[in-house]
């Protein structure tokens, strides 16, 4: 039975909108030589995008990085899927005896950490957060 046109033009909206929000999650590496290793996220970091940090997360110790940096002072949105990726970095920093810091984001993002519990849990910093430019 076809599926009437407008269930199928809801399905193609929600389509476009998280193809929209794929390209609203940008990720800049940035490795320093000192064996630092930082991570800049701009845009939204929510389910539809969080697995584009799978890569450079992975990269964590396959590097010989003795830190890791997350940067989320360009982030403008975070859901719990991005909070998510931001726990398993530190899990993975860990495994790796690799040090784990987190540069805070917007009051908007940080909120989310507030309302979690997770704001002392997590290793905030503003160490090296004017390091990076936007490109």
């Amino acid at each position: 039975m076809p599926v009437p046109s407008n269930n199928r033009g809801n399905a193609n909206r929600q389509d476009e909108v998280r193809l929209k929000r794929l390209t609203n999650l940008g990720v800049l590496s940035v490795t320093c030589d000192d064996g630092q290793r930082t991570l800049v996220v701009s845009g939204e970091l929510d389910l539809s995008s969080s697995w584009l940090l799978d890569h450079p997360l992975l990269q964590i110790g396959a590097d010989g990085a003795k830190s890791f940096t997350l940067d989320l002072s360009k982030l403008t949105f975070i859901d719990s899927a991005g909070v998510r990726a931001i726990l398993a970095a530190r899990e993975l920093c860990k495994a790796r005896d690799c040090e784990f810091m987190v540069i805070p984001g917007s009051a908007q993002v940080q909120r989310v950490f507030e309302v979690s519990g997770l704001v002392d849990q997590l290793p905030f910093t503003n160490r090296g957060a004017d390091l990076v430019t936007e490109s």
